[in-house]
């Protein structure tokens, strides 16, 4: 019996920030390198979630040791930077105006 590599709570973070950046892509996403950026971003801002949970320590909607509503804010907030960060302007006016 070997020791585990990849804990339980590892695998859902890395499920969600997949799912994340999947759903983001399916909305805003444009090619293949883009869809790459958002899974980083994605990874990253659920990291950072996933620390500020565990900083300020609030039980709400907690799956084992992963900070659900942190996790996910951080995660979109990462997604959004990103996307406005990599989209021009006029793009940003002309989607919007339909």
């Amino acid at each position: 019996m070997g020791i585990a590599l990849v804990t339980p709570s590892l695998l859902l973070s890395l499920l969600l920030s997949v799912a994340y950046a999947a759903l983001f892509h399916l909305w805003w996403g444009r090619s293949l390198r883009h869809l790459l950026l958002l899974l980083f971003a994605a990874g990253v801002g659920f990291g950072v979630g996933q620390f500020v949970g565990t900083l300020v320590r609030i039980p709400a909607l907690q799956i084992g040791e992963i900070h659900l509503i942190e996790a996910t804010a951080g995660a979109w907030l990462a997604l959004a930077i990103v996307h406005l960060a990599t989209t021009p302007v006029a793009r940003r006016t002309q989607r919007a105006r339909g």
